[in-house]
Formats: C-alpha cells, sequence, structure tokens
C-alpha cells in the first residue's frame, strides 16, 4: 500500500504536528518557534521551508528549492540509511540520531551547531561539511562521526571527528594561524606511503590524514592524532606525528607530546608544527637530527674550494626549499630538496634569465619542511 504524502500549505507553530511524508511544493511551510514536526518518512521541497522550531525526518531530505534555516534544527532520526540532498545551502543545527548512515550529496554548511549522537555522516562523492566560525560540534565517538572532509572556518583549536571503516579517528588542530583559513581533514585507509627519513624507523600502514585549505591561508597548527590498534609501536612512548607534503615524499616526524592511553587506544600530538598536507603515526628512531649549518661565504671560480653554497645536514631534511634574495629583497634563487650534490647554489639566479650574480652580500632562507621554525641569514658571494 502506498504511503500517504502530506501536503502542508500553512504555517506551523507552537505545537507537535505528525506526517508520514511530506511534500512541500510550490508554497512556504513556516515551523513556528516551540514547533516540532515529526516525520516518519521522506520530505521533499520543492518550495520554502523557514524553520524556527525542530524537524525529525526518518526518510530522505530532499531540500529541491529554498531553506531557510532561521533559528531551527533538523534532525535526522533513523535506524536505516538516509539520504541528504540540501542544494548546497546551511543549516543553523543539524542533529544526528537513530544509528543510520546519511549520506549527503552536496555541501552542509552548519551555522551554529552541529550534533554527533547516533549515526554516520558519509559524504557521497566530494560533498564537504563546513563549519562557521564560531559554530560548534558536540559529541563524536565510533558511533557516529563524519565519514568524509570536514572544514573548519577561521584560527584557534578546531575539532574534526572523522572516521573511515566503521573505526572513529578523529583529529584537533590546535591553535590554527594564518589569514581567516578554511581548513579541512579527510581520513583515508589504508596508508600506501611506508617511506621514512632518519628521524623514524616506521610508519603506520592502516590510515593517513589529508589536511586541506579550502579558503584563506593556513600557515601552521600543532596537530593531534589518535593512536588504535598500532602494534607497530612498542609503546605508546615511541608514537611521534610524521608528516609529508604528499604521497610519495618519505613521512619527517613532528615529535610527540602530550601523549596518553596506550598503543591500542591513545592520543599523541605533533611537538612540532604541522605544515605539510599528509599526517600519520609514526614510530621515532630515537636519533635526534642535528641542526643545519649554513656555510655564509662561497667563492664560484672553479677552484672547486667553496664552490657552492654547503648546508650541513641539510640531507636529514628532504623536504628543504632554499631560497636567496639580494639585499634589496629580490629572489634569485630557490630550490626544493637542496642536498649539496645536483641542487646546490653556485651564485647564479635560476629565476628568469640563468646568470651569474655579483659580488655582494645576499639574504638565504631555509624551510625545512618539518614544521620547524625557517632558518634564515647572511652570505657573502666573493670572485
Amino acid at each position: 500500500m502506498k504511503k500517504p504524502l502530506l501536503y502542508l500549505f500553512f504555517s506551523v507553530g507552537f505545537y507537535f504536528a505528525q506526517a508520514q511524508s511530506l511534500y512541500n511544493k510550490n508554497n512556504t511551510l513556516s515551523i513556528g518557534n516551540g514547533t516540532v514536526l515529526f516525520v516518519a518518512d521522506s520530505i521533499i521541497n520543492d518550495g520554502l521551508i523557514i524553520n524556527n522550531g525542530d524537524i525529525h525526518v526518518g526518510g530522505i531530505w530532499q531540500n529541491n528549492d529554498t531553506y531557510e534555516p532561521g533559528q531551527g534544527q533538523l534532525t535526522l532520526t533513523s535506524s536505516q540509511t538516509q539520504i541528504i540532498n540540501h542544494n548546497n545551502q546551511s543549516f543553523t543545527r543539524l542533529a544526528i540520531s537513530g544509528g543510520g548512515t546519511k549520506i549527503f550529496g552536496a555541501d552542509i554548511t552548519i551555522e551554529n551547531e552541529l550534533e554527533m549522537n547516533a549515526g554516520i555522516l558519509k559524504s557521497d562523492g566530494d560533498a564537504k561539511i563546513i563549519i562557521e566560525d564560531g559554530a560548534t560540534i558536540i559529541g563524536g565517538s565510533s558511533s557516529s562521526y563524519i565519514e568524509g572532509p570536514l572544514y573548519h572556518v577561521g584560527t584557534g583549536n578546531k575539532y574534526f571527528p572523522v572516521g573511515v571503516n566503521n573505526v572513529f579517528l578523529p583529529v584537533e588542530l590546535l591553535d590554527i594561524q594564518g589569514a581567516t583559513p578554511t581548513t579541512g581533514i579527510l581520513v583515508n585507509a589504508p596508508n600506501p606511503n611506508l617511506e621514512v627519513d632518519a628521524s623514524l624507523t616506521a610508519v603506520t600502514d592502516q590510515q593517513y590524514w589529508e589536511l586541506d585549505v579550502l579558503a584563506g591561508s593556513f600557515d601552521n597548527a600543532q596537530i593531534k592524532l589518535p593512536v588504535v590498534e598500532e602494534l607497530f609501536l612498542e609503546t605508546i612512548q615511541d608514537a611521534v606525528v610524521v608528516q609529508s607534503p604528499d604521497l610519495n615524499t618519505p613521512f619527517a616526524s613532528l615529535g610527540g607530546t602530550s601523549i596518553t592511553g596506550d598503543v591500542m587506544d591513545g592520543s599523541v600530538t605533533s611537538e612540532a608544527l604541522a605544515t605539510q598536507s599528509f599526517f600519520t603515526i609514526g614510530k621515532s628512531s630515537g636519533e635526534t637530527i642535528a641542526n643545519i649549518n649554513v656555510y655564509n661565504a662561497i667563492s664560484p671560480n672553479g677552484d672547486s674550494i667553496n664552490d657552492f653554497l654547503k648546508i650541513e645536514n641539510i640531507e636529514l631534511y628532504p623536504n628543504n626549499f632554499i631560497t636567496v634574495y639580494t639585499r634589496w629583497g629580490d629572489k634569485v634563487f630557490e630550490q626544493a630538496g637542496y642536498n649539496n650534490i645536483e641542487h646546490v647554489f653556485e651564485g647564479k639566479s635560476n629565476l628568469g634569465k640563468n646568470r651569474q650574480l655579483l659580488e655582494g652580500t645576499y639574504y638565504y632562507v631555509v624551510e625545512k619542511g618539518d614544521g620547524s621554525k625557517n632558518e634564515s641569514g647572511f652570505i657573502v658571494i666573493r670572485y
């Protein structure tokens, strides 16, 4: 027997209303403050819904036209799979309950509050959740997390209750710095990049987290990662946060601090600042990476003595990036992966016209690529 549809073409306010299904066609449906509207099955909106109350929906939420969130809340209640097609609009408050999977096929923006009680918010394709600056996420657990890209707008501390493959793998970014960034976290499994630098002996093969900046600029933050059944670690004290600019470059250690729990259920926070795109859990080699030492005079005259800018221990920082400027601030040289072998500065510009630089004083910046502070200073070219 076909389930009846309830057509509402009037304002609802200050009471409880129930319906099996609801189809709002070319009309305005206004849910007033204090009203709870229970719809056991689906809601299809081809008109205008203004929500200052609480809408509970047990089936598909199909918003084809306009939803004005007002001060209201939408609560997804089914223990079965629910589809959310929201037309790239905003919710003031969205609550996840019932325990089923809630599949969203378009971007969702949360203006005030996302409440994760029971159920998985799962992205279909590239759809993402965006939490506005000042909005909050309540909850998050092994029974309620986001499987897909989750973004926060703004600086400061941000919480990302993400997970994958029925595993809750939440991330915290602490003291985000930047210019009005919209910063996202996505967790993937398994981890295909098991290459490490000298600061590590291994990384987990289970999962990795990707950091993405949708808008603004992200300068850095500390990052806190969960440790979940990481049996490649002997103890939780071996755990460090590691980062890499891509999945083809060896991971480098960011160190570990504020370590909690054990290798089955714990967490670790990076000691250095996170500056790259990919992160996971690593095992420290116990070796202290030596500081770099820049030999600040070069004489590229072909006598094999000080012919290039030597940077001692730079090979221990494979994600490095070197820049050289004139004393007036004009950039004349840049090099990723400087290694004192084939990637070196020999007193020649590699930007614009390749030319031998004049004698004089120049300024260098060394980005080590491990989240630590840049090194800078002066070098002198003499022939």
